[in-house]
């Protein structure tokens, strides 16, 4: 997952119990409305305005506008599956990814979400890309062929249990441009808003259908994929064509965020990596955590990261170094929200204010 919390977590959930259980295919049956939503396990925030936009378990989305002591709203969604991010292009046109490869878009800041994208056009997606690429494969000949066969046989085999791969990260550029990526090798795009995606699989180096964690973007046209095995993957043209760089490191990165002069990549066991030069070469970063990252933001001119534990960690270098600003208090947490001078923990309990807004 783009947040390890979700998986270290999972076992809580049961006994948290935010919200009843939904029976049905989670596809086609609503997030139940319950007073609990607010204590439920959200997974991922954004801003939509001045208004805060928090997505989690069981298809709920969570609304607030004001401080800390306004109230959370739930929003209408029509699935029930765990969403796992969202992202805002303006105050109204937001887009929520999740499991069982989902992708919702609003039109009215979040309030009301409809359903663009689901595991099943995924994976009719990623069946043609393989089936392009054994065809590629058999005309190049050489050694190629056994591994574009292989990678064909294994998203058959997933197809088989239909929409059951999740996505994991989703960024849009502006009101139509936008991305999103997720477990095996998923990565798709779409240029009207997301009412249509195409497979951007095919033009992404990655033959193991490692995982997409996060995707973000920079100046121009560049992205940037942080994912499994350490890979960081860089488009310069919008995500017609990548490249796969490694960092020097084999595990899992969780995010990638862009800076003034730099780009950091950062993940699992408080790794986070450093590029001057636009991805095209990485350093590792000292560590000050051995906790793992799964949450980044700039707040101003400084980095800001969250730690699993919900330690906060800052950056006034550019990303050259970190120092623990807030200890962690062993609240499982998923991700975090910049806004202005207050920093927001999402995790297991709902959310909660690591900085500023009236934070203890």
């Amino acid at each position: 997952m783009n947040k390890v919390l979700i998986q270290a977590a999972a076992a809580l959930l049961g006994a948290l119990a935010a919200v009843p259980a939904v029976a049905g295919e989670p596809l086609q049956t609503p997030a139940r409305m319950s007073a609990r939503a607010p204590r439920a396990m959200l997974t991922a925030m954004a801003l939509a305005g001045q208004r805060t936009v928090a997505v989690g378990e069981r298809g709920i989305i969570l609304l607030r506008d004001g401080g800390a002591n306004a109230a959370w709203q739930q929003a209408k969604v029509p699935v029930s599956v765990t969403l796992t991010d969202v992202t805002f292009a303006d105050a109204s046109n937001g887009w929520a990814v999740g499991h069982d490869g989902v992708i919702l878009s609003t039109n009215d800041g979040g309030a009301q979400w409809s359903t663009r994208f689901d595991g099943n056009k995924a994976n009719a997606l990623m069946l043609a890309d393989a089936k392009a690429a054994v065809g590629k494969a058999q005309a190049a000949g050489g050694n190629l062929l056994a591994d574009a066969e292989n990678a064909l046989g294994d998203i058959e085999a997933a197809a088989k249990f239909g929409p059951s791969r999740p996505l994991l990260g989703v960024w849009f550029r502006d009101a139509r441009t936008g991305y999103a990526v997720g477990a095996y090798g998923q990565a798709f795009r779409t240029t009207d808003g997301g009412s249509n995606w195409t497979s951007m699989g095919a033009g992404l180096p990655n033959p193991e259908g490692l995982h997409y964690n996060a995707i973000a973007g920079g100046p121009g046209n560049v992205l940037a994929i942080a994912g499994e095995g350490g890979y960081v993957y860089r488009s310069q043209d919008g995500g017609a064509s990548w490249q796969r760089i490694e960092t020097g490191y084999s595990g899992q990165l969780y995010g990638v965020i862009f800076t003034a002069r730099s780009m950091l990549a950062y993940g699992f066991g408080g790794h986070v990596f450093r590029s001057e030069d636009g991805g095209a070469s990485w350093r590792e970063t000292p560590a000050v955590t051995k906790k793992s990252l799964v949450g980044g933001a700039m707040q101003g001119s400084s980095v800001v990261l969250a730690a699993q534990d919900g330690a906060l960690l800052r950056s006034d270098d550019d990303g050259a170094s970190f120092r623990v600003v807030r200890q962690g208090d062993a609240v499982p947490t998923a991700g975090m929200l910049a806004v202005n001078g207050a920093v927001l923990l999402s995790g297991v309990g709902g959310v909660r204010a690591a900085a500023g807004e009236d934070a203890k």
